[in-house]
């Protein structure tokens, strides 16, 4: 695949499908790297780009407002046009640009496609809806910060970050909390056994239970109550549910159009640079898969990841050299504990404890491949894990020089 760079890059109308994370970036880069045309972004929601990590922690919270989860700066606003309330419906590549919901048919030179990825949900069966709700924006998060609380028995479906976070928060609010995996020890399969049992342990310290290892198959309801069915006939009574269980490309709407989409998982195949193989459209964040993610080497769905990807295409349509990708990086905050992540975790074939115990919630934890160290874990490690990427950016620079 051959990157395209259009006519009169930084001149054209850049018009960016997607108000998130990667969209609010890749406008922010362009605007750096000299773009003086206009820029639009279109997005689902009212809100512009707003910071979304905080949805299961502070803002769950409620420690922290709307307002202090915006990106852009009010003082310096990007120069840029915001559609909210604007659902893409088509891709045209002759000539370019989106259709809207409403009707509207957006013309561009350039089209960043960032639309995001759209939460999975559990089906259910009964008398009444059920309260199940996910933690995909700012709605959804409000929806569950508004619930009472105290003294309910929530049921948190998922082993990763999202649902560890939802669980810690909602312990803190003096919910009941249990667990329901796939795994024993959430975690192990992505970050080794020592990670998932300090995990384990770190939630069970605090009152969570956790289920027997098992899917979710579906939530059933009467009139009084709702209950949790597992795929072993574990039966989970529930106030609440709280689904995360993962997420899907938000690419529906590009079925049939000159995209090729991933057959398995719908995101939009690009190369390293993001670009698509149809002149004139790009695409990053949660809804692309790019040729280093196909392979293994890069993570999806990973805060900097969506970062660095906005940044290289803003570059590619620029005409100015990207920066380079950077060590793999993720965190988490659960409790007082902050879990921080760097470098090529999935590649390693050894983990070894360097420091800390699985009790302490204290662990320091090596990933080797070939017994040579390719990422680094810390449970309030934070000047150990600074460290460690400061020197992985040292010899990744003498690398490229050499």
């Amino acid at each position: 695949m051959t990157s395209y760079i259009a006519g009169s890059p930084t001149e054209g109308h850049l018009l960016i499908i997607g108000a998130g994370l990667a969209g609010y970036h890749a406008a922010r880069g362009a605007r750096e790297n000299g773009h003086t045309g206009p820029i639009t972004i279109l997005g689902d929601e009212s809100l512009p780009a707003y910071d979304r990590p905080a949805l299961s922690k502070a803002f769950l919270s409620g420690t922290v407002t709307v307002q202090d989860l915006a990106l852009d700066d009010p003082d310096h606003p990007l120069d840029v046009t915001w559609i909210g309330g604007s659902s893409a419906v088509e891709l045209s590549a002759s000539p370019l640009g989106v259709h809207t919901a409403d009707g509207t048919f957006h013309m561009a030179d350039t089209i960043i496609i960032v639309t995001g990825a759209q939460a999975s949900r559990l089906p259910f069966s009964g008398t009444r809806n059920p309260d199940v709700y996910v933690i995909r924006n700012v709605d959804d998060a409000m929806a569950l910060r508004g619930c009472v609380a105290e003294g309910k028995k929530v049921a948190v479906v998922g082993g990763g970050f999202l649902a560890l976070e939802a669980a810690s928060t909602w312990m803190d609010r003096g919910a009941e909390v249990t667990v329901v995996a796939g795994e024993a020890n959430p975690g192990t399969a992505r970050l080794g056994q020592p990670v998932g049992c300090a995990i384990r342990a770190l939630h069970e310290q605090r009152g969570v239970r956790f289920a027997e290892p098992s899917r979710a198959q579906e939530v059933e309801t009467d009139e009084d109550s709702q209950v949790l069915r597992l795929a072993d006939g574990t039966r989970i009574e529930a106030d609440i549910v709280i689904c995360a269980i993962g997420a899907t490309p938000s690419t529906a709407w590009l079925r049939g159009s000159a995209l090729t989409l991933e057959p398995t998982t719908g995101a939009i195949l690009c190369d390293d640079t993001g670009f698509t193989g149809v002149p004139g459209v790009w695409a990053a964040g949660d809804c692309a898969q790019w040729a280093s993610q196909a392979s293994g080497i890069r993570p999806i769905g990973h805060w900097q990841e969506a970062v660095e990807q906005a940044g290289i295409v803003a570059a590619a349509l620029t005409g100015i050299p990207p920066a380079p990708f950077q060590e793999p990086y993720f965190w988490s905050e659960q409790y007082d504990v902050k879990i921080q992540a760097a470098g090529r975790l999935a590649q390693a074939d050894q983990v070894q404890i360097l420091e800390g115990t699985i009790e302490g919630g204290d662990l320091l934890v090596s990933y080797l491949k070939d017994g040579e160290e390719v990422g680094i874990l810390g449970m309030n490690r934070l000047r150990e894990i600074k460290r460690w990427r400061k020197l992985r950016q040292i010899k990744h620079r003498a690398a490229l020089a050499a």
